[in-house]
């Protein structure tokens, strides 16, 4: 009589159909992503290596707001140099006609549309050298002389601005030094009563614009004609950013742009951007409310023209550079994560160090990349101790699991608001960035790492804890590293080969490099 094969052992036939079925997907996986790569690169001229271009600053001005179903016209200040023809420009919007409009030398972006209704969303980009562009350098004023505005202080509000005025002209000699003794007077820690009263006034009328506006009208009343004007951090990794509130001032001769958080020193154009001045609106708005302006500051190698080319092509050669930049920012770091879990899956299944769960090391090495490495490492080390001991606490109360890991959230939280106030007071800056560390997963641990403390023994536990640390660390110095992030981001398809050499790590069923360490002895023998 013949036996029937058991179902748990694979035929050969089938095993073979498997392999060639695993190397078929594979190689299409490696030739799709390693043909998209090289088209953009041999196509539209991207480089494969970082470095091999100059880097350009690229600068996103973004307008939300909500449509009321009227007809609609935005009006966007701009910069003079965001009408030069040497530099990138970029307004394309869906749905609305758009135009430059001049205004004797003051320049604005114009949108306009019929009816809409709803969230709405404008962008205006900006491209310049990674050097920086001037546009806080002095201006000559043309015409006849500008006129200081009074600022309508009354009563009380307004002697004590007096007061502070003839303070400040009597330790001055010119518009310019002028300028550094108010906002030095404002920005003291220990000011005047004068100063403390005007504080609370404008804070009533200005929000957190107080101080800026306060300093403005302080230099009108002194005789200096002064305005506002607004400008934007050069900084990719602020992300989408408010814009900053820059006083300029006439000395005379030129209007010049100055930051009073900085009043000694002029602005650096490598560090900063004006995007507005001549004291007009940054945004003009008709049929909608609840508007913003927001900036979104980033890093490119890819010219205009080639950028360009790049939006027009499929899909999946376009990709991520399809999106707005302060869209596109977000996956500087997702893009990340398939790296530090390829680092997981290359340690787990090939050197065989254990970790508390798949993801936690990967997570941790996202939060690293923000942080100071060793000051990130001890606050983690310091965190899951602490929680720890409190988990066991909470174990006595024979709690279930869903109120058991919900009260481990909460201890992580308060952990890391108490470890935030003593590095504070410790003068330990980096102890601030403790919020980056996902407290969610970190709950998890405690609580993962309580249970096999209690069915395994503390060795093990121990273990795996170090094991994820090692695991995070190697995660992070190739998250870290400049040519894998320009990799990961601006040839995003090479993630299919990650995904080839993941399905491939994923057969693996040999010995581990910590197993053949472990049986070394048997061989000897």
């Amino acid at each position: 009589m013949f036996r029937r094969a058991s179902p748990n052992v694979a035929s050969p036939g089938t095993f073979m159909a498997s392999r060639i079925k695993l190397i078929a997907i594979v190689l299409v996986l490696t030739l799709l992503g390693g043909g998209l790569a090289a088209y953009k690169h041999v196509n539209l001229g991207i480089p494969l290596m970082v470095g091999k271009k100059p880097t350009e600053w690229l600068v996103e001005a973004k307008v939300s707001f909500i449509a009321t179903g009227d007809p609609v016209t935005a009006r966007l200040s701009l910069p003079t140099v965001a009408v030069d023809k040497e530099m990138g420009v970029d307004a394309r919007s869906a749905g609305y006609s758009f135009m430059v409009e001049d205004d004797l030398g003051e320049y604005s972006a114009v949108w306009s549309a019929d009816e809409k209704e709803g969230n709405q969303a404008l962008y205006y980009r900006v491209r310049f050298p990674a050097k920086g562009v001037d546009t806080a350098g002095p201006i000559a004023h043309t015409g006849e002389a500008p006129q200081a505005e009074e600022p309508g202080l009354t009563g009380n509000l307004r002697a004590a601005a007096d007061s502070v005025v003839r303070r400040a002209k009597e330790t001055s000699s010119n518009p310019d030094t002028l300028f550094v003794g108010v906002f030095r007077e404002i920005t003291a820690i220990e000011g005047s009563q004068e100063i403390a009263l005007l504080k609370r006034h404008y804070e009533e009328v200005a929000n957190g614009q107080a101080l800026t506006l306060l300093g403005i009208d302080l230099l009108n009343m002194a005789g200096v004609p002064a305005r506002k004007a607004y400008a934007v951090r050069l900084d990719e990794i602020r992300g989408a950013q408010d814009p900053l509130m820059f006083v300029e001032y006439h000395d005379g001769v030129y209007w010049k742009v100055r930051d009073p958080d900085a009043a000694t020193s002029t602005v650096d154009p490598r560090e900063y951007f004006v995007w507005n001045r001549g004291g007009e609106a940054l945004l003009d708005l008709g049929g909608g409310e609840n508007s913003q302006v927001v900036f979104t500051t980033t890093r490119d190698v890819i010219p205009l023209d080639k950028l360009t080319d790049l939006r027009g092509s499929g899909l999946l050669v376009s990709t991520i550079f399809g999106l707005p930049a302060s869209e596109r920012q977000v996956f500087r770091y997702v893009v990340l994560i398939p790296i530090g879990a390829f680092v997981v899956v290359l340690l787990r299944n090939l050197v065989g160090i254990a970790t508390l769960g798949t993801f936690m090391p990967v997570l941790l090495a996202l939060a690293l990349l923000e942080m100071d490495l060793q000051s990130g490492l001890i606050m983690f080390v310091v965190i899951v101790t602490a929680g720890l001991w409190f988990r066991f606490l909470l174990s006595r109360l024979n709690l279930l699991v869903v109120p058991r890991v919900a009260a481990c959230v909460v201890i992580v939280t308060l952990l890391m608001m108490v470890l935030s106030v003593v590095s504070w007071h410790l003068g330990m800056r980096g102890g601030l960035r403790i919020t980056l560390f996902p407290m969610i997963i970190l709950a998890w641990t405690i609580e993962r790492m309580s249970l096999i403390w209690e069915e395994e023994g503390k060795r093990s536990a121990i273990l795996q804890v170090l094991g994820s640390m090692i695991v995070a660390y190697v995660a992070y110095f190739f998250m870290k590293d400049p040519q894998v992030r320009y990799w990961a981001f601006y040839f995003p398809e090479l993630l299919l080969v990650l995904l080839a050499g993941i399905i491939l790590l994923g057969r693996y069923t040999g010995y581990r490099l910590s197993e053949l360490m472990r049986f070394k002895n048997f061989e000897e023998a």
